[in-house]
């Protein structure tokens, strides 16, 4: 999915109606196949045309996690530049690694177990002021169950490494 089509497809969510971007918030967590009809209904006027099919539970899924957070909130960051910094305060370092180790091993099934553990680690992210960048989210949904699972290493390694983005600002700051 091309990067211009996810961008739409979150700009389109954030110019929902207040119902229905409510409809969506109360699914998160919830696989698209269980979701109420008007959460569909919000979900599919933004779903970008030629999605493929297999791919609609995950962009459900990020849309709905997407909508925890107000269509004003600026400075979304990506998850793993999240896990850094929560890595590095004490009161939630462990939760946080503890949180993050029980969905490593998990794939992407239908069944909605992932997406659960997912939700409660995101929550959790929301508890500590940060906003999730849910289209980079999505995109990492998109290649969850990859043969070398490069996004599951790619967040346990940002817990104890600092992702490049962070590495830029601490540099621009000195």
């Amino acid at each position: 999915m091309k990067t211009e089509a996810i961008r739409d497809f979150f700009s389109r969510l954030d110019h929902l109606p207040k119902g229905d971007r409510t409809a969506l918030k109360r699914e998160a967590g919830t696989m698209l196949f269980q979701a109420d009809g008007r959460a569909i209904r919000a979900f599919y006027q933004c779903l970008p045309v030629g999605t493929a099919p297999w791919q609609e539970e995950r962009f459900f899924a990020a849309a709905c996690l997407h909508c925890l957070w107000g269509d004003e909130t600026k400075n979304r960051l990506p998850l793993e530049q999240i896990f850094y910094r929560l890595g590095r305060d004490a009161q939630v370092s462990d939760s946080t690694a503890h949180r993050l180790e029980g969905i490593l091993d998990l794939s992407w099934e239908e069944d909605g177990f992932l997406l659960g553990k997912l939700t409660r680690l995101i929550k959790l992210v929301k508890s500590k002021n940060y906003a999730v960048d849910c289209a980079a989210l999505l995109n990492d949904l998109l290649y969850w169950n990859g043969d070398k699972q490069t996004v599951q290493l790619k967040w346990a390694r940002a817990l104890y490494c600092e992702p490049e983005e962070d590495k830029k600002e601490t540099q621009e700051g000195e």
